[in-house]
């Protein structure tokens, strides 16, 4: 265990002390403290903006972290043969890989909690009320984050190159929040084939779908017993791509 944490400490502070991470970081706090303006124009809807597009930015930017982050780690040091000097060490490989991956999770919360702050500030100064419906949706958004590190991850050690790992994480993202739709498909197709690799393929994506309870904070009767299912379902999602991404690193040769 003392291994696993000292990887994730480094890893903290390397995406920390990263220049292109620290810039996205400031473009997302920006981004938040521009819907003031946007906030200001929509008047009597002024505080519903904010919280909307404060809570949209910090998740957009946060999966841009997790997916930037998974994909450069690992990659980064098989190409300056930098992961040479630490698997010489009497290291399992899979440590290696889950240090990798908290260190990166701790760096992107870390991220996200800093503009979820500067973004609460900013309601709570315009005199916004504290909702819990609202609040529980934090954790929530984490959770996802968390899903797409864990998915990024093992797309970088799968595919060995920046760019194609890049790719194909954006692209579980996007379809990711498409499974109902994906679903109407295999329903509306008349061919056996199409409507069995759909299925495959819900299978494979993550269902992000579970993981945006904003989309049902404005339904009558919402409570949070969903959240308990869709944390379920973020955990054994993420422990899958970690125990896929141990075979693929225990596999590989240096």
């Amino acid at each position: 265990m003392n291994a696993i944490f000292s990887i994730a400490r480094t890893t903290l502070i390397q995406q920390l002390r990263n220049r292109l991470y620290l810039v996205i970081v400031l473009f997302g706090l920006l981004m938040i403290a521009a819907s003031l303006l946007l906030g200001a124009v929509a008047a009597d809807q002024e505080i519903r903006v904010i919280l909307d597009l404060g809570l949209a930015t910090s998740e957009v930017f946060g999966l841009a972290l997790a997916i930037f982050g998974a994909v450069t780690l690992v990659i980064e040091e098989m190409e300056s043969k930098t992961i040479y000097l630490i698997l010489t060490r009497p290291l399992p490989r899979a440590h290696y890989v889950i240090g990798r991956f908290l260190g990166l999770l701790l760096a992107v919360w870390t991220s996200l909690a800093v503009m979820e702050a500067l973004h609460f500030g900013l309601l709570f100064a315009k005199g916004w009320k504290a909702d819990p419906l609202v609040l529980a949706s934090l954790p929530v958004m984490g959770l996802k984050v968390m899903v797409m590190t864990g998915l990024a991850l093992l797309c970088s050690l799968a595919f060995t190159s920046a760019p194609t790992a890049t790719v194909f994480s954006l692209f579980f993202w996007v379809l990711g929040h498409f499974g109902a739709e994906l679903r109407f498909l295999t329903e509306r197709t008349g061919r056996a084939a199409a409507s069995a690799a759909i299925r495959l393929l819900l299978w494979v994506l993550p269902n992000l779908s579970l993981l945006n309870p904003r989309d049902a904070l404005e339904v009558p009767g919402f409570n949070l017993a969903p959240l308990v299912w869709s944390a379920g379902y973020a955990a054994l999602y993420t422990a899958t791509c970690l125990a896929l991404s141990i075979a693929l690193f225990s596999r590989k040769e240096f």
